[in-house]
């Protein structure tokens, strides 16, 4: 009888070493290193490890980490024997608060919906029930008139009860639906924060005796990264520009980044570093080949963009007469093969998927201000700068908010990536500046001669200076160009423009005094057959 307890504890006691051999272990994401895709996650942990070997198990970590990029580091009198990575879809990342509230809303939501629509039914039912007694009454079973009547008066009241009430069922489910689905709408914006399974690493450790050890975990993760954008602010004309450089980052990894030491790369990883090699290449004859309708659905089109955030610069705390500041401190490192911005303040980045702008680095550019004018597409003179220097910054393509004497212009896009030692950006309309484009009235406009149409054809432009200071301009104009032998044309007259005979455009640049005007002109010749249609402006 005694036997049995002894066997029990034995059978249990594996049990007890498994469960006691892995020890849970929570660590602190303490720096974050994001690429242009994905990030580089650290993370610290403290823990006592006992003598003998035992099995460290670091918890809640983001689901998309890299296991290959998986590296662990410490300190303390301990040998690391072996590090593994494993999926925990029983234990997923902490339910965001405004997520569990949404939930909570929408759950009551449809409790109301059921009940509200239980009531409606036993409206139903009881119109049908009425219905179905009027018809018995209908047929008088031994009823006066005087009580048929007195049936047919209650049941139509009551039917009126019946109807009335199940409209007002209605409306009630419909507001009901309506805010349900504003609840659902708002459960969207939080999708990328929804609880999704986690992962684990195991490390095997072994210690001749009891001791206290620190780690540090490096991993890569997928779902992050970071998009460069910029803000052009050019004062007045004859001053610097200002360039602020931002960064979008984006963190979708599950893991909130909170307090983190934060740096930006202009690296990314997942584009690899295998360097390319050339193969043989053997000319063949291409045969025919029958094509087949492939139809392109309008996501796989779209590149996905992060929803541009918008950027308030007036945040946070404004010291007395002093602006507030754009820029967050940073420190740029520049590694062999990439660049590196290192922010010197404590970041905070959720795990929503949303973009947060971080202010990066301002730059004061020198520039030369000058306006342009297309009178063929466009009456208006456009204002643009023209900026060198810019190479030597560092910069990386990307989106541009354009700002004219404190005011929105527009947006424009730097193509840094583009060998050109000037860079244009334009900085709108500009409406002190009149541009006309009238075309000139000739005699022998369509004169035959053998067999041929000569047309001539020419265009008058004025240009006038409403503002009170002095502008350099550059107006550009063309002339078409023969698309075949049988056409020719000649520029009769360029009106002093310089001429791209290759593309057939005419620039004139000059510079206009205040309120001054300017009259320029040029005019072609098109010879071609009289019977061949051609359209010459």
């Amino acid at each position: 009888m005694r036997i049995l307890p002894v066997l029990l504890l034995s059978a249990a006691l594996p049990f007890q070493l498994l469960a006691q051999a892995e020890k849970p272990v929570t660590s602190k994401i303490t720096s974050a290193k994001v690429f242009l895709s994905g990030a580089q996650v650290t993370r610290t942990a403290s823990t006592a490890v006992p003598a003998g070997a035992s099995s460290l198990v670091f918890t809640g970590l983001a689901q998309g980490l890299d296991p290959q990029s998986i590296q662990v580091t410490g300190k303390g009198g301990y040998t690391i024997l072996s590090v593994n990575h494993r999926i925990n879809y029983l234990t997923e990342s902490p339910k965001k608060k405004e997520i569990e509230e949404l939930q909570a809303r929408i759950k009551k939501l449809e409790k109301d919906w059921a009940y509200e629509k239980a009531m409606q039914d036993v409206w139903v039912s009881e119109e049908q029930l009425l219905n179905k007694n009027s018809s018995i009454g209908g047929q008088q079973n031994g009823l006066t008139a005087a009580q048929l009547t007195a049936v047919n008066d209650y049941v139509r009241e009551r039917l009126k009860v019946t109807k009335s009430n199940w409209l007002a069922q209605q409306e009630k489910l419909t507001a009901i639906q309506a805010e349900k689905e504003k609840l659902v709408q708002q459960m969207q914006q939080f999708q990328g924060q929804a609880p999704r399974p986690t992962s684990e690493i195991v490390v095997e450790v072994s210690s001749d005796v009891d001791v206290a050890a620190s780690f540090n975990l490096t991993y890569f993760v997928s779902g992050a990264g970071w998009v460069p954008a910029y803000d052009l602010r050019a004062k007045s004309v004859g001053q610097p520009i200002e360039l602020l450089m931002k960064a979008q980052v984006t963190n979708n990894t599950g893991e909130d980044w909170s307090r983190v030491e934060l740096s930006l790369s202009s690296g990314n990883p997942t584009l690899g570093g295998v360097m390319p090699a050339l193969q043989p290449w053997t000319l063949y004859q291409p045969r025919p080949v029958q094509l087949q309708d492939v139809t392109i659905s309008s996501r796989a089109r779209k590149a996905e963009v992060a929803p541009s955030a918008a950027y308030d610069a007036n945040k946070g705390a404004v010291a007395e007469q002093m602006e507030a500041r754009t820029v967050v401190g940073n420190t740029v490192a520049y590694r062999t093969t990439t660049v590196e911005f290192v922010i010197d303040v404590p970041f905070t980045v959720p795990s929503d998927a949303t973009p947060h702008m971080v202010g990066v680095k301002s730059h004061s550019i020198p520039a030369t201000f000058k306006h342009y004018a297309t009178p063929k597409l466009d009456k208006d003179a456009f204002l643009y700068a023209r900026t060198t220097g810019w190479e030597d910054l560092n910069l990386l393509p990307g989106q541009a908010n354009v700002f004219f004497e404190g005011t929105f212009v527009g947006e424009s896009y730097l193509q840094l990536d583009v060998p050109k030692d000037t860079l244009d950006i334009s900085l709108g309309r500009d409406k002190g500046v009149v541009v006309e484009r009238v075309k000139r009235k000739t005699t022998n406009e369509k004169a035959v001669i053998g067999g041929k149409r000569n047309v001539t054809i020419g265009w008058d432009l004025t240009v006038r200076n409403t503002k009170g200071t002095a502008i350099d301009l550059e107006v550009r104009d063309q002339h078409p160009l023969s698309p075949q032998s049988e056409i020719e044309v000649k520029l009769e007259d360029a009106g002093g423009a310089t001429v791209d005979a290759q593309r057939g455009f005419l620039t004139w640049n000059f510079r206009l005094e205040p309120k001054a005007t300017k009259k320029l002109g040029f005019s072609y010749v098109v010879r071609h057959p009289k019977e061949m249609p051609v359209v010459l402006e």
